[in-house]
């Protein structure tokens, strides 16, 4: 009887560890996309900065990291939405029009939440790196690059 007990209690405390195992590593990649997301984003801003920017903005983004994860949840439910109306059988214009809103307000909410970022960390800059940030950024958005070269657009060589 002692080692049926043994062998089920260590069946017990086997499935117990696995179970907070499955559960962890699924909380890991639920919430993996965010964390990326984020890291990707952070990379972008601090790419051609020097380090004494990298500090701050960092600190700025962990600050305001509840606040941009859940507009990068909004933005990529906005566009699971988008998808699965694309997908349907028949879409109408009203269907298109709602779901095109609702990833514009996504983005201008993840747009307010990395400008809240912006505003506390460029006015301890000086005037000469936020000129050089501004025009990191202007040249990243239109597909250059911060020295003037020309970056290849994607999908093209």
């Amino acid at each position: 009887m002692t080692s049926k007990r043994g062998i089920l209690l260590t069946l017990l405390a086997s499935l117990i560890v696995n179970g907070a195992l499955i559960g962890l590593f699924v909380g890991h990649r639920m919430a993996g996309e965010d964390r990326r997301a984020m890291h990707g984003m952070t990379r972008q801003l601090l790419r051609d900065e020097p380090s004494q920017f990298a500090e701050p903005m960092r600190n700025a983004m962990e600050a305001h990291r509840s606040e941009m994860r859940n507009a990068f949840r909004q933005m990529r439910s906005a566009r699971r939405d988008m998808f699965k109306i694309l997908k349907m059988p028949e879409v109408t214009t009203d269907e298109l029009n709602q779901a095109l809103a609702q990833i514009r307000e996504a983005e201008m909410n993840l747009k307010k939440v990395s400008h809240q970022v912006l505003a506390e960390v460029l006015p301890q800059m000086p005037v000469e790196q936020r000129l050089h940030f501004a025009k990191a950024d202007m040249m990243r958005r239109h597909g250059g690059d911060a020295h003037g070269g020309e970056r290849p657009k994607a999908g093209r060589l």
